[in-house]
């Protein structure tokens, strides 16, 4: 019987493999991709998928295989607290930026020359942008509703509720690893060819 920790892997390849052969036919009304540009995009949204991986682990925090309610509660929570720093309720673009753990506090100069010193080239401008929840303007696309500028508590559950709706395909109240997996997939493959139409 296989393990949790081996199934996910097998479902993670699964994806990415499915999408790696796809990526090499993906072209455009205006061009095709470059060779370049498919393993950039292929490599980015595989790195995406493993980040999925990993968040889908640390919201299991039971460890049952499945991501109750009260879990994804819970998580958007804490994002939500985080965001809003200054702690009115609201998430703008006028909120202080929070601290990260591990954040870069370096100037631009001094890690243009250390990269130059190493002689690391510089890392190519992603093709693949997600909306995330670790910026304002992250929380701004994907939660504000009313295009008003702000996200407030409400309208933000209100997001996290059609979220959790829409990842749960089986409506039981529980978000397997397959339906957290296939629906962020969904959403890249979206983005993905929003990219496309944009070159």
């Amino acid at each position: 019987m296989m393990n949790k920790q081996h199934l996910y892997t097998s479902l993670f390849l699964a994806l990415s493999s499915a999408y790696l052969s796809a990526c090499s036919t993906i072209t455009t009304d205006k061009q095709a991709l470059s060779s370049e540009q498919q393993q950039q995009l292929a490599a980015e949204r595989a790195g995406h998928l493993r980040q999925t991986h990993v968040r889908f682990n640390a919201l299991d925090k039971d460890e049952n295989g499945y991501i109750s309610r009260d879990e994804f509660n819970r998580s958007g929570d804490r994002a939500f607290n985080h965001m809003d720093t200054n702690k009115d309720g609201v998430i703008s673009k006028t909120d202080p930026k929070p601290a990260l753990r591990g954040e870069d506090t370096r100037s631009e100069q001094t890690r243009l020359q250390q990269q130059q010193a190493s002689q690391q080239p510089p890392r190519a401008e992603r093709l693949l942008k997600m909306p995330t929840t670790h910026s304002a303007d992250g929380m701004l696309a994907m939660y504000d509703s009313n295009n008003d500028g702000v996200v407030s508590r409400d309208e933000y559950q209100q997001g996290r509720d059609v979220q959790f709706a829409a990842v749960d395909s089986n409506s039981d109240g529980l978000l397997s690893y397959d339906e957290y997996i296939s629906e962020f997939a969904g959403r890249l493959d979206s983005q993905i060819a929003r990219t496309l139409r944009q070159d």
